[in-house]
């Protein structure tokens, strides 16, 4: 059996482009548009796993393709590109749930995102088995000069699931990028503050501060929205008496939960309303301070888990009495 020398090359050069340079390219053209930033200990985890798929490959093309031996390769080659794009989404992101990536952005604004990409994951895990499982099938067929069949050829069959599953997936992927490409997100400004002593101008401990934040959620894309919270955070930023109001104390929050955001739909004037904690009822009356406000989003979205925090700062605070 002649070793297939040219293939190698090819199939070895190609393989090291597609596991290796293209993901470290677009890794750093996303982190040249302060999209994200991908960490150190990521990429080199990619150049190693990618380094492995490469040999994988240059094996996999070492023998000609109507031999036992190519389609054992074959079989260990498809599983472990199914575990890479299963690490790829997020599969195994470090210190978050199994298949949740995880995304953190400082420019322009602070963004902090998590996104449960596990219907993904394993799909494409899924997809890869059920290929692999067909490399097997034709490697013993090969070896033992039989066809395994039930009403069909059962490595054709797998052929056909492998080939109808890939289409499904990136049916599914295709959906979900043009949807969210055609999700809207605004905040308008904050209301005036509410303020109310409880008809005890000198007692703090009745007094309530409010106000309301309204945002638009224009949903242009083939999947609704389910159960969404909308909530905000309110921290001290900067502060004329940090004895009052420290640094990084929260003084305020509240959110509401959105039963549905259909899809083809431009949601409007939708109002969460934030109460100021009246533990520093007095303190927030008599300090000037620089606020910071979250914004938190949690959803499901084309089953996919969208937690999304976004920080807005300098938000000016004057004392009131």
């Amino acid at each position: 059996m002649a070793i297939q020398v040219t293939k190698m090359i090819l199939y070895g050069i190609l393989s090291a482009v597609l596991y290796i340079a293209l993901p470290l390219i677009l890794f750093e053209v996303i982190d040249m548009l302060n999209l994200m930033t991908f960490t150190q200990e990521f990429k080199t985890s990619i150049i190693i796993i990618g380094i492995i798929g490469t040999v994988f490959a240059i094996l996999r093309h070492a023998y000609p393709k109507d031999t036992s031996a190519n389609r054992i390769i074959a079989f260990g080659s498809t599983v472990y590109s199914g575990i890479y794009l299963f690490y790829l989404f997020g599969g195994f992101s470090q210190g978050v749930q199994l298949g949740t990536y995880s995304i953190n952005i400082t420019e322009p604004i602070p963004l902090q995102v998590l996104l449960g990409l596990q219907t993904i994951a394993w799909l494409l895990l899924a997809s890869s088995g059920i290929r692999a499982m067909q490399y097997l099938i034709e490697a013993i067929e090969l070896r033992k000069n039989k066809e395994y069949r039930a009403k069909v050829k059962l490595s054709k069959l797998f052929k056909v699931l492998g080939t109808i599953m890939s289409l499904v997936i990136f049916g599914y992927f295709g959906s979900i990028v043009y949807s969210g490409m055609n999700l809207g997100f605004s905040f308008h400004p904050m209301s005036t503050p509410v303020y109310d002593n409880g008809g005890s101008p000198l007692d703090f401990s009745d007094d309530t501060l409010s106000f309301n934040v309204t945002f638009d959620l224009d949903n242009q894309g083939f999947y609704a929205i389910y159960n969404a919270y909308v909530g905000a955070e309110i921290t001290v930023q900067t502060s004329t008496n940090t004895s009052a109001l420290p640094i990084g104390l929260q003084v305020g929050g509240g959110g509401k939960t959105f039963e549905t955001f259909h899809s083809f739909t431009n949601n409007s004037n939708n109002t969460i309303t934030i109460l100021m904690d009246n533990t520093y009822m007095y303190e927030l009356a008599t300090t000037d301070a620089t606020l910071s406000l979250k914004f938190l989003f949690n959803t499901i979205y084309a089953t996919i888990l969208l937690n999304l925090n976004l920080t807005v700062q300098d938000i000016p605070w004057t004392h009131f009495i």
